[in-house]
Formats: C-alpha cells, structure tokens, sequence
C-alpha cells in the first residue's frame, strides 16, 4: 500500500514538474505577414506588415513601404505626407518610424511595440485608432481585416 502511494505521489509530483517546466497553457508566440505591391504610372509601392502576437492579441507591429519613381517630386511629395502622417506619433514611445529618400526609393519604416506602447495615448492622437484598439489590444483577425481591405495578402509565417 505505501509503495503505491509512493510510486502515485511521486508520478504526480513529476507530472506537475512537467506541466510547470513546459509551461502548458502557457501562450504561443506566433507571426503573420501580410504584403501588397502595386505598379501603376511608372510609381512602384511595396507594402510588408509583419504582426506578431500572442494569442489572439496583437504584440507588436513591423511595417516597411517603398514607393520607387524616377521623379524625385512624386517621392518627396509622399514624404512630406508620410511625415506629416506619423509627427503626431513623434513623442510616443514604442512607436518609431524613420522616413527617408534615397536614390529612386522612398522607404517608410515603423515598429510599435503593442505590450509596452500607451494605447489611450493612440487614442488620444487620433480616434481613429479606436476602430482597432479595444480595452488596450488589438485583436490579430482585426488588424489583419485592414491590411486584407487594402488589398494586402496576409500569410502565417511561424
């Protein structure tokens, strides 16, 4: 009798052991990444978002846009409007962007880091950001609806 309740207590301590080492439950990192690209009067645009998220809650957001013309008007044009874009975002940590023009190619780079960034501060900038951002969190099937309704494809890459 004692021997079995010795061999039982110890495979439930190891099976606990277990469940607490692999962290069952325990949340899944995962990635999406969603694409567009566009050639249309001699102005070439390529769009990559790559979502990462935890769940169904979106972590953090990496996005790259290139507009390539041999006009350089038409690409300081859209830096102008890009920049006006992200200046109220300017003083928000967690949410850098960096716009330049070099050579043929404007290139657009933002990384917000949803787990740290000041939602209500998103809010607060623009009330837009509400369509997307709810009790603090942006759900992945939302943000993913926005970028498929600009005609991007999004992909799971992990």
């Amino acid at each position: 009798m004692k021997k079995r309740f010795k061999f039982w207590s110890g495979f439930f301590l190891v099976f606990i052991l277990i469940l607490t080492v692999t962290g069952c439950g325990s949340e899944k990192n995962e990635s999406m990444t969603c694409t567009r690209t566009t050639n249309q009067n001699n102005i070439k645009t390529s769009l990559k978002y790559n979502i990462n998220y935890t769940n169904d809650y979106v972590t953090r957001v990496k996005s790259v846009e290139t507009v390539e013309s041999s006009n350089i008007d038409i690409l300081n044009t859209y830096k102008e409007q890009i920049e006006s874009l992200y200046s109220a975002y300017k003083n928000v940590k967690y949410y850098e962007y960096n716009v330049k023009i070099e050579d043929s190619k404007l290139t657009s780079t933002v990384d917000i880091n949803y787990e740290k960034i000041n939602t209500d501060k998103l809010l607060e900038i623009d009330s837009a950001n509400g369509q997307l951002i709810k009790d603090g969190k942006i759900k992945v099937s939302d943000i993913k609806s926005v970028y498929e309704s600009m005609g991007a494809i999004c992909k799971k890459t992990s």
